[in-house]
Protein backbone atom coordinates (compact mmCIF):
# COMPACT_ATOMS: atom_id res chain seq x y z
CA UNK A 1 0.00 0.00 0.00
CA UNK A 2 1.52 3.13 -0.87
CA UNK A 3 2.45 5.64 2.53
CA UNK A 4 0.38 8.58 2.81
CA UNK A 5 2.45 12.25 2.28
CA UNK A 6 3.03 13.72 5.75
CA UNK A 7 1.30 16.76 4.59
CA UNK A 8 -1.93 14.38 3.14
CA UNK A 9 -2.07 12.82 6.51
CA UNK A 10 -1.65 16.19 8.59
CA UNK A 11 -4.98 17.27 6.24
CA UNK A 12 -6.82 14.37 6.91
CA UNK A 13 -6.02 14.37 10.36
CA UNK A 14 -7.53 18.09 10.35
CA UNK A 15 -10.05 17.71 8.85
CA UNK A 16 -11.41 14.27 11.31
CA UNK A 17 -10.66 17.05 14.36
CA UNK A 18 -13.10 19.26 12.74
CA UNK A 19 -15.41 17.29 11.99
CA UNK A 20 -15.39 15.42 15.93
CA UNK A 21 -15.58 19.42 16.53
CA UNK A 22 -18.54 19.81 15.05
CA UNK A 23 -20.20 16.94 15.90
CA UNK A 24 -19.25 17.97 19.61
CA UNK A 25 -21.37 21.27 19.48
CA UNK A 26 -24.23 20.10 17.53
CA UNK A 27 -24.86 16.67 20.08
CA UNK A 28 -24.79 19.06 23.22
CA UNK A 29 -26.64 18.24 24.90
CA UNK A 30 -26.49 14.17 25.10
CA UNK A 31 -27.38 13.94 28.39
CA UNK A 32 -29.70 15.38 31.48
CA UNK A 33 -28.18 19.19 32.15
CA UNK A 34 -28.59 20.06 36.08
CA UNK A 35 -29.74 23.57 36.82
CA UNK A 36 -28.62 24.30 40.68
CA UNK A 37 -31.03 26.62 42.28
CA UNK A 38 -29.38 27.98 45.45
CA UNK A 39 -32.79 28.66 46.93
CA UNK A 40 -35.44 26.74 48.62
CA UNK A 41 -38.64 25.63 45.78
CA UNK A 42 -41.19 28.29 45.54
CA UNK A 43 -39.84 31.30 45.58
CA UNK A 44 -39.01 34.34 42.98
CA UNK A 45 -35.99 32.62 41.70
CA UNK A 46 -37.04 28.57 41.62
CA UNK A 47 -40.15 29.93 39.62
CA UNK A 48 -38.54 31.89 37.23
CA UNK A 49 -35.96 29.42 36.38
CA UNK A 50 -38.63 26.53 36.14
CA UNK A 51 -40.29 28.39 33.52
CA UNK A 52 -37.25 29.40 31.61
CA UNK A 53 -36.07 25.55 31.99
CA UNK A 54 -39.55 23.81 30.60
CA UNK A 55 -39.33 26.18 27.47
CA UNK A 56 -35.83 25.42 26.61
CA UNK A 57 -36.45 21.62 27.31
CA UNK A 58 -39.17 21.53 24.88
CA UNK A 59 -37.15 23.36 21.96
CA UNK A 60 -33.90 21.72 22.86
CA UNK A 61 -35.94 18.58 22.88
CA UNK A 62 -33.39 17.58 26.21
CA UNK A 63 -33.85 16.85 30.14
CA UNK A 64 -33.51 19.26 32.24
CA UNK A 65 -33.44 19.02 36.00
CA UNK A 66 -34.12 21.70 39.18
CA UNK A 67 -32.33 21.28 42.14
CA UNK A 68 -32.28 23.26 44.70
CA UNK A 69 -29.77 23.57 47.32
CA UNK A 70 -30.72 26.58 49.68
CA UNK A 71 -28.49 27.72 52.32
CA UNK A 72 -25.79 30.33 52.83
CA UNK A 73 -27.58 33.26 51.25
CA UNK A 74 -27.01 30.82 47.72
CA UNK A 75 -23.44 30.64 48.97
CA UNK A 76 -23.98 26.28 49.34
CA UNK A 77 -25.34 25.88 45.64
CA UNK A 78 -22.95 28.08 44.09
CA UNK A 79 -19.70 26.35 45.96
CA UNK A 80 -21.05 22.94 44.46
CA UNK A 81 -21.52 24.20 41.10
CA UNK A 82 -18.19 25.84 40.95
CA UNK A 83 -16.35 22.49 41.43
CA UNK A 84 -18.66 21.01 38.68
CA UNK A 85 -17.05 19.90 35.62
CA UNK A 86 -16.80 22.91 33.30
CA UNK A 87 -19.01 20.83 30.31
CA UNK A 88 -22.55 22.74 30.61
CA UNK A 89 -24.07 20.27 32.48
CA UNK A 90 -23.93 21.74 35.88
CA UNK A 91 -25.34 25.63 35.69
CA UNK A 92 -26.00 27.68 38.48
CA UNK A 93 -28.74 30.16 39.02
CA UNK A 94 -26.70 33.78 40.07
CA UNK A 95 -28.62 36.44 41.48
CA UNK A 96 -27.83 40.18 42.71
CA UNK A 97 -27.26 38.61 45.88
CA UNK A 98 -24.44 36.18 44.11
CA UNK A 99 -22.79 39.99 43.62
CA UNK A 100 -22.82 41.16 47.27
CA UNK A 101 -21.45 37.54 48.24
CA UNK A 102 -17.98 38.52 48.31
CA UNK A 103 -18.40 42.10 50.22
CA UNK A 104 -20.98 40.38 53.09
CA UNK A 105 -18.90 37.04 53.64
CA UNK A 106 -15.14 37.01 54.31
CA UNK A 107 -14.82 33.35 53.96
CA UNK A 108 -16.38 32.54 50.31
CA UNK A 109 -14.83 29.13 49.27
CA UNK A 110 -15.37 30.47 45.56
CA UNK A 111 -15.08 33.62 43.34
CA UNK A 112 -18.23 34.68 41.90
CA UNK A 113 -16.37 35.62 39.66
CA UNK A 114 -13.78 34.48 38.95
CA UNK A 115 -15.07 30.40 39.29
CA UNK A 116 -18.04 31.21 36.88
CA UNK A 117 -18.51 32.28 33.38
CA UNK A 118 -22.10 33.98 32.25
CA UNK A 119 -24.29 32.51 30.25
CA UNK A 120 -27.24 34.39 29.70
CA UNK A 121 -29.94 36.79 31.76
CA UNK A 122 -33.06 34.96 32.64
CA UNK A 123 -35.24 37.62 33.64
CA UNK A 124 -35.24 41.08 36.44
CA UNK A 125 -37.66 42.46 38.62
CA UNK A 126 -37.94 45.81 40.34
CA UNK A 127 -39.34 46.74 44.15
CA UNK A 128 -41.82 49.09 45.33
CA UNK A 129 -41.29 51.73 48.09
CA UNK A 130 -44.02 50.93 50.37
CA UNK A 131 -45.37 52.70 53.14
CA UNK A 132 -48.32 52.31 55.76
CA UNK A 133 -51.02 53.96 54.98
CA UNK A 134 -51.37 55.98 57.76
CA UNK A 135 -48.29 57.82 57.59
CA UNK A 136 -48.45 61.28 56.54
CA UNK A 137 -46.76 61.17 52.75
CA UNK A 138 -48.57 61.41 49.44
CA UNK A 139 -45.44 61.13 47.52
CA UNK A 140 -41.45 60.98 47.76
CA UNK A 141 -40.89 64.20 48.26
CA UNK A 142 -43.14 64.35 51.48
CA UNK A 143 -41.21 61.43 52.87
CA UNK A 144 -38.02 62.67 52.23
CA UNK A 145 -38.94 65.87 53.45
CA UNK A 146 -40.50 64.20 57.04
CA UNK A 147 -37.06 62.34 56.83
CA UNK A 148 -35.10 64.97 56.88
CA UNK A 149 -37.18 66.61 59.57
CA UNK A 150 -37.07 63.80 62.29
CA UNK A 151 -33.78 61.89 61.53
CA UNK A 152 -34.17 58.40 62.72
CA UNK A 153 -38.08 58.40 63.84
CA UNK A 154 -38.91 56.19 60.47
CA UNK A 155 -38.34 52.76 59.92
CA UNK A 156 -37.75 50.46 57.38
CA UNK A 157 -38.06 46.39 57.24
CA UNK A 158 -36.31 43.83 55.42
CA UNK A 159 -35.51 40.30 54.85
CA UNK A 160 -32.76 40.43 56.97
CA UNK A 161 -28.83 41.61 57.09
CA UNK A 162 -27.33 41.62 54.34
CA UNK A 163 -30.76 40.99 51.94
CA UNK A 164 -31.50 42.85 48.70
CA UNK A 165 -34.46 45.01 50.42
CA UNK A 166 -32.05 45.67 53.34
CA UNK A 167 -28.65 46.66 50.63
CA UNK A 168 -30.93 48.54 48.03
CA UNK A 169 -32.33 50.56 51.15
CA UNK A 170 -29.34 51.99 52.58
CA UNK A 171 -28.47 52.91 48.95
CA UNK A 172 -31.51 54.92 49.13
CA UNK A 173 -30.67 56.32 52.75
CA UNK A 174 -26.99 57.60 51.48
CA UNK A 175 -28.41 58.68 47.93
CA UNK A 176 -31.25 60.52 49.39
CA UNK A 177 -29.08 61.61 52.50
CA UNK A 178 -31.79 60.45 55.25
CA UNK A 179 -31.58 58.81 58.09
CA UNK A 180 -34.09 55.75 58.82
CA UNK A 181 -33.87 52.80 60.97
CA UNK A 182 -33.24 49.31 59.77
CA UNK A 183 -34.95 46.77 61.12
CA UNK A 184 -34.19 43.18 60.17
CA UNK A 185 -36.87 40.58 59.78
CA UNK A 186 -36.14 37.04 59.20
CA UNK A 187 -38.12 36.80 55.56
CA UNK A 188 -40.01 39.86 53.51
CA UNK A 189 -43.60 38.47 55.02
CA UNK A 190 -42.98 39.59 58.41
CA UNK A 191 -41.40 42.51 57.89
CA UNK A 192 -44.17 43.43 55.06
CA UNK A 193 -46.81 42.17 58.13
CA UNK A 194 -45.64 45.18 60.32
CA UNK A 195 -45.64 47.72 57.30
CA UNK A 196 -49.21 46.56 56.64
CA UNK A 197 -49.92 46.49 60.75
CA UNK A 198 -48.20 50.38 61.16
CA UNK A 199 -45.58 49.01 63.51
CA UNK A 200 -43.10 50.04 60.29
CA UNK A 201 -43.32 53.00 58.12
CA UNK A 202 -41.45 51.69 54.76
CA UNK A 203 -40.16 48.95 52.94
CA UNK A 204 -38.94 47.93 49.48
CA UNK A 205 -40.91 44.93 48.78
CA UNK A 206 -41.23 43.04 45.52
CA UNK A 207 -43.94 44.26 42.98
CA UNK A 208 -45.75 41.07 43.15
CA UNK A 209 -45.77 40.61 46.74
CA UNK A 210 -46.97 44.54 47.27
CA UNK A 211 -49.42 45.36 44.37
CA UNK A 212 -52.53 43.46 46.07
CA UNK A 213 -51.99 45.83 49.08
CA UNK A 214 -51.70 48.49 47.17
CA UNK A 215 -54.57 47.81 44.82
CA UNK A 216 -56.60 47.28 48.63
CA UNK A 217 -55.22 50.52 49.53
CA UNK A 218 -53.50 48.74 52.61
CA UNK A 219 -50.10 50.44 52.04
CA UNK A 220 -49.21 53.45 49.83
CA UNK A 221 -46.72 52.88 46.53
CA UNK A 222 -44.28 55.99 46.71
CA UNK A 223 -42.09 54.70 43.99
CA UNK A 224 -40.41 51.78 41.92
CA UNK A 225 -36.78 51.33 42.46
CA UNK A 226 -35.97 50.17 38.69
CA UNK A 227 -34.64 53.31 36.65
CA UNK A 228 -37.57 52.69 34.40
CA UNK A 229 -41.24 52.04 35.48
CA UNK A 230 -42.66 48.37 35.87
CA UNK A 231 -44.56 47.15 33.42
CA UNK A 232 -47.53 45.56 35.99
CA UNK A 233 -47.80 48.88 37.83
CA UNK A 234 -46.94 51.60 34.98
CA UNK A 235 -48.52 54.32 37.11
CA UNK A 236 -45.82 54.17 39.83
CA UNK A 237 -43.05 56.91 39.37
CA UNK A 238 -39.45 55.86 39.82
CA UNK A 239 -37.30 56.92 42.36
CA UNK A 240 -35.06 58.09 39.90
CA UNK A 241 -37.50 60.86 38.05
CA UNK A 242 -38.33 61.74 41.29
CA UNK A 243 -35.37 63.11 42.37
CA UNK A 244 -32.80 60.25 43.82
CA UNK A 245 -31.29 60.23 40.35
CA UNK A 246 -29.71 57.25 38.63
CA UNK A 247 -31.13 55.41 41.79
CA UNK A 248 -31.59 51.47 40.26
CA UNK A 249 -32.36 48.54 42.46
CA UNK A 250 -33.37 45.83 40.40
CA UNK A 251 -33.10 41.81 41.47
CA UNK A 252 -31.76 40.21 38.39
CA UNK A 253 -31.34 36.37 37.64
CA UNK A 254 -29.54 34.88 35.31
CA UNK A 255 -27.62 31.32 34.19
CA UNK A 256 -23.87 30.70 34.61
CA UNK A 257 -21.25 27.56 34.42
CA UNK A 258 -18.11 26.82 35.87
CA UNK A 259 -15.36 28.52 34.12
CA UNK A 260 -13.36 26.88 31.37
CA UNK A 261 -17.05 25.72 30.26
CA UNK A 262 -16.56 25.77 26.12
CA UNK A 263 -17.29 28.67 24.27
CA UNK A 264 -19.97 27.18 22.08
CA UNK A 265 -21.54 25.29 24.56
CA UNK A 266 -22.28 28.53 25.92
CA UNK A 267 -23.50 30.37 23.26
CA UNK A 268 -25.62 27.46 22.63
CA UNK A 269 -27.10 28.22 25.85
CA UNK A 270 -27.07 31.61 25.94
CA UNK A 271 -29.45 30.97 22.25
CA UNK A 272 -31.83 28.72 24.14
CA UNK A 273 -32.19 30.87 26.97
CA UNK A 274 -33.25 34.03 24.70
CA UNK A 275 -35.39 32.33 22.59
CA UNK A 276 -36.98 31.02 25.60
CA UNK A 277 -37.78 34.32 26.68
CA UNK A 278 -39.07 35.54 23.80
CA UNK A 279 -41.94 32.72 23.58
CA UNK A 280 -45.15 34.60 24.04
CA UNK A 281 -46.25 32.26 26.76
CA UNK A 282 -43.07 32.60 28.86
CA UNK A 283 -43.57 36.46 28.68
CA UNK A 284 -47.10 35.71 29.46
CA UNK A 285 -46.41 34.11 32.93
CA UNK A 286 -42.88 36.89 33.61
CA UNK A 287 -45.71 39.52 34.12
CA UNK A 288 -47.86 37.38 36.20
CA UNK A 289 -44.97 37.60 38.53
CA UNK A 290 -44.14 41.51 37.89
CA UNK A 291 -40.83 40.18 36.40
CA UNK A 292 -39.13 40.86 33.13
CA UNK A 293 -37.49 39.00 30.83
CA UNK A 294 -34.52 40.31 29.70
CA UNK A 295 -32.38 39.04 26.59
CA UNK A 296 -28.50 39.35 26.98
CA UNK A 297 -25.63 38.30 25.35
CA UNK A 298 -22.45 36.40 26.84
CA UNK A 299 -20.79 40.03 27.09
CA UNK A 300 -23.23 42.00 28.30
CA UNK A 301 -24.25 39.90 31.15
CA UNK A 302 -20.16 39.63 31.78
CA UNK A 303 -20.27 43.04 32.30
CA UNK A 304 -23.24 43.44 33.99
CA UNK A 305 -22.39 41.04 37.21
CA UNK A 306 -18.99 42.77 36.96
CA UNK A 307 -20.55 46.19 37.58
CA UNK A 308 -22.92 44.95 40.00
CA UNK A 309 -20.40 43.66 42.28
CA UNK A 310 -18.40 46.99 42.01
CA UNK A 311 -21.41 48.63 43.33
CA UNK A 312 -23.00 46.19 46.01
CA UNK A 313 -19.13 46.12 47.03
CA UNK A 314 -19.22 50.06 47.38
CA UNK A 315 -22.48 50.17 49.24
CA UNK A 316 -21.74 46.98 51.88
CA UNK A 317 -18.53 48.60 52.79
CA UNK A 318 -19.75 52.09 53.14
CA UNK A 319 -22.87 51.38 55.43
CA UNK A 320 -20.71 48.65 57.36
CA UNK A 321 -22.97 45.92 56.65
CA UNK A 322 -22.73 42.17 58.07
CA UNK A 323 -25.08 39.72 56.96
CA UNK A 324 -26.17 37.36 59.80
Amino acid sequence: MKPIAFPRLLGALSLVLSCACAFGQTSFPDKPIRIVVPFAPGGGTDVLTRIVAQQMAEDMKAQIIIENRPGAGGGLGAALVAKAAPDGYTLYVGTTATSMMPSLSKNLSFDPIGDFVPIALIGSSPFILITHNKLPVNNLDDLLALAKAKPGSLSYGSAGNGSINHVGMELFKSMAQVDILHVPYKGSSAALADVLGGQLSMMMDTVVSSSQHVKSGSVKALAVTSLEKASLTPTIPTISEQGVKGFDVTAWYGFVAPKGTPQAVLQRLNTEVNKALANPAVRARYEKLGAEPVPSTLEGFGKMWIAEEKKWTNVVRSANIRSE
